[in-house]
């Protein structure tokens, strides 16, 4: 019944959404399938190496788990990154024989037909996690689809991780955790600190959502989240953005499954330098080392505080706008806020179905344009050590003063949360 029901969500899917009709090879003799992981590659000279970070990992027998690379590049791409690609595809064919077949499968696909003003890493991620929903459909099993970029490694318990907090829950998707190298000599130490920085901004960011009182506050990286294949289809997939497709598909499945967070496996994404994207950690890396974006500083704490002045009076029941924030009143006027307010009193028949609407009208999007507002029209960026010490302080931690030092405490913090989903 659960197959049946399963099989059905992934037939709808594929009858309501355009996607590729992409032939892949059943190298599996139709056994059971447990994983699929989705890796987009796009001129990525480190590609195997990624590929050899997952099939070190050790796993039980009695679990099967296949990589979909896909190889992809626009129709008017560069004869170099052409020949490239090619080249590292037929590589990729000829690596897939020679892989343990009792535990993993390898299917490359080559996708090179993409018209330019789409083509990038969100399409690419589309296809490649149809192409694994369309394999869980070819064996009628609600497997897991995972995330990950193909310039990343993982420990070796990360398979196992995954497959394991799917197994044991009933959770839709979750992120995974992830650590970039903050040392080393792969870089020089001031491209270390600037990824320091970076990682200790997305980690701040996401706890002050949480203290906030923001239920959705959960990282959104690419290369770090997984989901179940009846999840993926019930929300409508992949979108096929050119960037911020990772922000846009895990908040989706935030609002729209039971969502939580694997912390006993760890991603480790590449801190380098990239201007692929507008946007992430490679063009956040760009953008320090050229002068244009300071990573030493970021959102000040008193937005957070404000968001959590207004989510705790929506919590108590008190919608009188006049006694609202000012920086919220500066974001949403009161003719806006009366409607939506009637719209959701409309819609909900108990308080915690008007908490769930409310929260998904206003939505990690939202909050993230409200907090962009208050940056540009009333506090500008302050120093990030600061910022993050008055976290610190709300949560009952002793102040900080070097970045590594509170970024290796936040990681600990984040990896003691684990799962969690509101209102599921």
């Amino acid at each position: 019944m659960e197959n049946r029901s399963f099989v059905s969500i992934a037939e709808k899917y594929f009858s309501r959404f355009p996607t590729r009709n992409t032939l892949l090879p059943d190298n599996n003799n139709n056994k059971k399938l447990d994983l699929v992981v989705v890796v987009p590659s796009y001129f990525e000279k480190d590609l195997l190496l990624s590929i050899q970070s997952l099939l070190n990992n050790k796993l039980k027998s009695d679990i099967y788990v296949q990589f979909i690379v896909v190889i992809n590049h626009s129709v008017d791409e560069s004869t170099e990154i052409v020949n490239y690609s090619k080249s590292q595809y037929e590589e990729l064919l000829e690596f897939s024989q020679q892989i343990d077949i009792q535990k993993f499968g390898l299917i490359p696909l080559y996708i090179d037909d993409m018209d330019a003003k789409h083509a990038g890493v969100g399409w690419a991620r589309k296809i490649g996690m149809d192409a694994a929903l369309n394999r869980f459909l070819q064996v009628g099993f609600d497997g897991v689809i995972v995330g990950f970029d193909a310039d990343s490694k993982v420990q070796n318990n990360y398979l196992q991780s995954i497959h394991d907090f799917f197994s044991k829950t009933d959770y839709g998707g979750a992120s995974i955790h992830f650590e970039h190298p903050i040392e080393g000599s792969q870089f020089d130490d001031q491209h270390y600190q600037y990824i320091q920085c970076y990682e200790l901004y997305l980690r701040y960011y996401k706890n002050a959502l949480s203290y906030a009182g923001f239920p959705f506050a959960f990282h959104t990286v690419g290369s770090s989240f997984a989901v179940k294949a009846s999840a993926y289809a019930k929300q409508g997939g992949m979108n096929r953005r050119k960037a911020g497709e990772d922000f846009y598909f895990i908040n989706k499945i935030i609002k729209g499954e039971k969502y939580g967070e694997i912390n006993d496996a760890c991603v480790i994404p590449s801190p380098r330098v990239s201007d692929r994207v507008p946007f992430g950690t490679g063009r956040a890396m760009l953008e320090a080392i050229n002068g244009q974006n300071d990573l030493f500083s970021t959102y000040d704490f008193r937005i957070f505080k404000s968001l959590k002045e207004w989510i705790d009076m929506i919590k108590e029941n008190r919608m009188n706008y006049d006694e609202f924030p000012m920086y919220v009143q500066s974001f949403i006027n009161t003719h806006e806020w009366d409607n939506i307010l009637l719209e959701l009193e409309k819609n909900s028949n108990s308080r915690k179905s008007f908490m769930k609407r409310f929260f998904h009208r206003f939505d990690a999007f939202w909050v993230l344009k409200m907090v962009h507002y208050c940056r540009d029209h009333f506090i500008i960026n302050t120093p990030l050590v600061d910022n993050v010490n008055q976290l610190f302080n709300q949560m009952g931690q002793p102040s900080i003063m070097t970045i590594k030092e509170q970024l290796l405490l936040l990681r600990i913090i984040d990896k003691k949360k684990g799962a969690k989903s509101p209102f599921k």
